[in-house]
């Protein structure tokens, strides 16, 4: 029997469940061989963090059950700006340009992560999180802007089917990698 899945704005009590789902898809604990047809996610946001998001902006949650599957997290520019690891990426997104604009002319908003559990991908999940997340924020925000390593193929073209556009690229210098920055426009045309 197939639980059904329920796409909404988490619920303090699901944030707990983003945590344990990121940490299983974190590069550092998932098979490299497995990252281009898997994805991976980059960065372990520490749970006092996503509580602390939750209470700002709700996180957008995808569940099977009692169970979380899927998330994004959508993430308000200053609150960004006071995340050591947002901080940095908030900051240069200001210096950027979308549609001969800077970005910061713009209401925008971050989305600190996207993650769909292994059971679940390839079923339009990520579509499903991206429209619950446009449903809550455009009433605030008319862009959001991620970024992607240029490693993850299945993310990148994730991002791409459901119309992000590259904006940006840029190596980071303490590791190397290779980053695209991409934005969506959500807000009223």
């Amino acid at each position: 029997m197939t639980i059904p899945l329920t796409i909404s704005p988490a619920q303090p009590n699901d944030v707990v469940g983003v945590w344990h789902l990121l940490h299983q898809n974190l590069q550092e604990n998932t098979d490299p061989h497995g990252w281009p047809e898997q994805g991976f996610l980059s960065f372990a946001y520490p749970l006092a963090f996503l509580q602390a998001l939750q209470a700002v902006e709700p996180l957008v949650v995808a569940k099977a059950g009692d169970q979380v599957v899927g998330y994004c997290l959508p993430t308000p520019p200053n609150f960004a700006l006071e995340s050591p690891l947002l901080g940095p990426f908030a900051a240069m997104v200001g210096d950027l340009i979308y549609k001969g604009r800077r970005v910061t002319q713009y209401r925008h908003c971050l989305m600190g992560q996207v993650c769909v559990g292994a059971g679940h991908r390839g079923q339009g999940l990520i579509g499903q999180l991206y429209a619950a997340m446009r449903d809550q924020l455009q009433d605030r925000y008319d862009l959001v802007v991620t970024e992607v390593s240029l490693r993850n193929l299945r993310s990148l073209g994730a991002h791409q089917r459901y119309g992000w556009e590259i904006i940006h690229q840029y190596t980071d210098p303490t590791n190397g990698d290779t980053w695209a920055v991409v934005a969506w426009w959500i807000g009223q045309e």
